[in-house]
């Protein structure tokens, strides 16, 4: 009790400091970087932000003399000495602004700046060298963040990804996220935080978070930029897409339009060994793909419109959408089938004529009421409707040594897919004393799969209704969160817990199955971030996740491929629990270690395996019995010389997956695996309007479920060019210049042994022009953050 009350006497002798940061034009200067030294020292005693009004505000100060000093880019540093005896209000401090003139153009050009947060990794892009890359392009060069040709997004070698915008899910996968992002200008991009332990406030789904934080113009006005861009692979594609941003004194608006159009190409080849009990080849099955698909429109949008009622109160709607009509394919694939000595034994040749439709729209409402600049309250609400249709014609035509050598079959299947999700939730934050995070959160999804499947007998399609299926789905989860952050000295300390209830019922109607499941979980999470001195920072965290399974792969019925494939759910899929431990170090504020542990309960993935009876190759979705990993990353971003700067990025880990195979034993699957990445950048006149870019990405091969994938690695260069007075740029990129992201991917264990090799049309060559109009001088000071919803397609 002694020792309490000597903690809490010494507590009481601490005061505070706040003051206010503007420009030249009293313009509020947000997430500036404030910093408090004690007197004749160079280390920081306390560090914090501006927020979006321009305040900050140190805490637990000890009375004595200090150096405050604040900074951010496109201004010069601000320093004053002080002494501090009681709780002070400096009042307004005035930046003096840097400029950088081309003609009478201010052109920024700063190096991406890495900074480590409580609880997250934040790379900042604003102004900097990256602004000419597309939002994906920088995604695929944040620290920590692996991307692929088809729109995989990895971390720390799981997909399990939340990818948000501005705090709010991003109802996309795969190639549509990607699609979108490449759409989207990095120009709007402020920063991208990677957060691979979420804090209580984000819902407990996937194994991290991307945050994709656009910007928000602060400053009276208006403008805009085209943007246009011609891509060549194997086959042509374009892009265009034009983004305007508006603010009155109350009304503020931000729109995004993109347009493309093209022919994608994958290329790959199937192979199935089947084995006699001695594990000598019995037949040998292979399967050779190009699977065409043109995707003549693809439309998306960003719609974002906020009133200030008053000074104290806020509403903002807006909508996020990316609708693809005109989405078909064209695929001929000739499966050879070889017996024990290697000779031909038959042949079947499979067309697969596909349409795949899809409109995804979301909308959102939000309303913000402030008690005081560091107390505030916010309820929103979002609905997203998302449906897509799968129509395939598959005829094929066999040539077997049988009895009638030459036979053909047809079937048509028909996959619709509407999902309807809708959530509603209440935030409040209290920065008083520390920070104080709570809320409530409810959330409703409704899901109808609807597989139609005709067999063409006599020249007339018949229904067969062993394949047809209608599948319902309804979940509801009602979360609440609480978290606590606060600085003591030099230590900076966040804890939170969120629960979650869920009920959900999976009916498939054909089959009169029902799958109800009723579940409540607690998710802690911790982080402990410790200043030793200057230049050196000490972090650990902990969070515990959840990852549910995606509407789609609850459905238990086989979607076919061709005669001797299919693809099928599992209505009894189980969450996946994860927990994962952090050890976190940084030194001089540019190099990131990162220590990290990750285990898996129940993993859900897609497996493939051979029924020797009917010599079908499946592929199954459903849970493996358990994954873990460990591993070093390390990250930075670098000043070689004035004109080279290089973002570096390297991680060692081993991974290991348990699963049950077809013959009821267990195995694992495990191994080593090593990736790397480098990006750099290049200054190549004085002016500073002519760039150039070279990277590369390596990864070794790496394990999942039941897969062993074989190493792949991507070099690209690019060149950019201001033009027109700085308003505008031409840029030329060339990706996968040596088709390094060709794949192979293995399953080899008991009696299984099968492999596929795929090459996803990476190597591309693009041409692109952007051109800024309106005043562009509006873009030095900006940022929003908000809240979130939907996805787990």
């Amino acid at each position: 009790m002694l020792l309490l009350w000597g903690s809490f006497a010494g507590y009481s002798q601490e005061v505070s400091l706040s003051g206010k940061v503007v420009d030249g034009s009293h313009q509020a200067v947000p997430f500036a970087d404030a910093l408090l030294l004690q007197a004749n020292d160079s280390v920081t005693y306390k560090a914090a932000q501006t927020n979006e009004l321009g305040e900050f505000r140190f805490g637990g100060i000890a009375k004595g003399d200090y150096l405050l000093k604040v900074k951010t880019i496109g201004f010069e540093e601000y320093s004053k000495k002080i002494t501090i005896q009681k709780d002070t209000l400096l009042g307004v401090l005035s930046l003096k602004e840097i400029s950088n003139n081309l003609d009478g153009v201010t052109i920024t050009s700063k190096r991406p700046i890495v900074k480590r947060l409580t609880d997250r990794l934040e790379f900042g892009v604003e102004n900097s060298s990256l602004s000419s890359n597309n939002a994906w392009e920088i995604l695929s060069k944040t620290p920590g963040v692996m991307t692929g040709s088809a729109g995989a997004i990895s971390i720390r070698g799981s997909q399990s990804i939340l990818v948000t915008i501005n705090d709010k899910k991003v109802y996309l996968t795969g190639e549509e996220l990607k699609q979108f992002l490449e759409n989207t200008s990095g120009e709007e991009v402020k920063s991208i935080e990677v957060i691979t332990n979420p804090p209580a406030k984000y819902e407990a789904q996937g194994s991290a978070v991307l945050n994709i934080k656009l910007k928000k113009n602060l400053s009276l006005g208006y403008k805009g930029s085209v943007n246009t861009a011609y891509v060549q692979s194997m086959y042509p594609k374009g892009i265009a897409s034009i983004n305007q941003f508006y603010k009155g004194k109350k009304l503020s608006l931000a729109g995004r339009y993109g347009f493309g159009s093209g022919v994608y190409v994958n290329e790959g080849v199937d192979v199935v060994h089947y084995l006699k009990e001695d594990g000598s080849v019995d037949s040998r099955w292979e399967s050779i793909m190009r699977r065409k698909s043109k995707s003549l429109e693809q439309h998306s949008y960003r719609l974002q419109a906020s009133y200030e009622i008053d000074s104290l109160n806020t509403i903002a709607v807006g909508g996020t959408g990316f609708i693809g009509v005109k989405q078909q394919g064209e695929f001929t694939v000739p499966t050879f089938i070889y017996g024990a000595n290697g000779a031909l034994d038959s042949l079947y040749v499979t067309r697969n004529n596909r349409r795949n439709p899809l409109r995804n729209n979301a909308y959102n409402i939000s309303f913000d009421h402030l008690f005081s600049q560091k107390e505030k309250v916010s309820v929103a609400a979002d609905y997203t409707k998302y449906w897509r249709e799968e129509l395939q014609d598959i005829t094929s035509a066999f040539s077997l040594p049988e009895e009638n050598p030459y036979r053909t079959s047809r079937f048509i299947s028909d996959n619709v897919q509407d999902i309807q999700l809708f959530s509603a939730q209440a935030d409040y934050s209290n920065e008083n004393n520390g920070t104080l995070e709570a809320g409530l959160k409810f959330g409703n999804v409704k899901a109808q799969s609807n597989l139609d499947y005709k067999d063409e007998i006599d020249g007339s399609l018949v229904n067969n209704p062993n394949r047809t299926s209608l599948f319902l789905y309804d979940e509801s989860i009602l979360a609440g969160y609480a978290s606590y952050n606060k600085e003591f000295g030099k230590w900076s300390l966040k804890a939170g817990l969120r629960g979650e209830y869920t009920a959900l019922e999976g009916n498939s109607v054909t089959t009169f199955e029902v799958n109800e499941q009723h579940y409540f979980k607690l998710f802690p999470t911790f982080y402990g971030l410790y200043k030793a001195s200057e230049g050196h920072e000490i972090g650990f965290s902990y969070g515990k996740r959840i990852t549910r399974p995606q509407y789609s792969k609850l459905n238990p019925f086989r979607s076919y491929y061709n005669s001797y494939s299919y693809f099928m759910g599992d209505p009894k899929l189980l969450p996946t629990i994860s927990h994962n431990i952090n050890f976190l170090y940084t030194l001089k504020n540019k190099y990131n270690f990162d220590l990290f542990y990750r285990l898996e309960k129940n993993p859900s993935m897609e497996i493939s395996y051979q029924d020797y009876e009917t010599n079908m190759l499946v592929y199954h979705f459903t849970n493996i019995k358990k994954d873990f990993a460990f591993g070093l990353e390390f990250n930075t971003n670098l000043t070689l010389f004035d004109f080279w700067e290089s973002g570096i990025q390297a991680g060692l880990s081993y991974v290991e997956d348990r699963f049950q195979g077809r013959d009821g034993n267990f195995y694992k699957n495990g191994k080593p695996t090593y990736n790397t990445s480098i990006s750099n950048r290049f200054v190549l006149n004085k002016k500073k309007d002519l760039n150039a870019e070279l990277n590369f990405q390596y990864n070794s091969s790496s394990v999942q479920g039941t897969f062993v994938f074989s190493q792949t690695s991507n070099l690209s260069a690019a060149i950019r060019k201001k033009i027109w007075n700085g308003n505008g740029e031409v840029y030329a990129i060339i990706s996968d210049i040596y088709r390094g992201e060709k794949e192979t991917v293995v399953t080899d264990y008991a009696n299984q042994y099968n492999y596929f090799k795929s090459y996803g049309d990476s190597q591309s060559f693009r041409l692109g022009l952007r051109y800024n109009f309106g005043n562009q001088s509006l873009v030095n000071k900006k940022k929003e953050v908000q809240t979130e919803e939907q996805r787990r397609l």
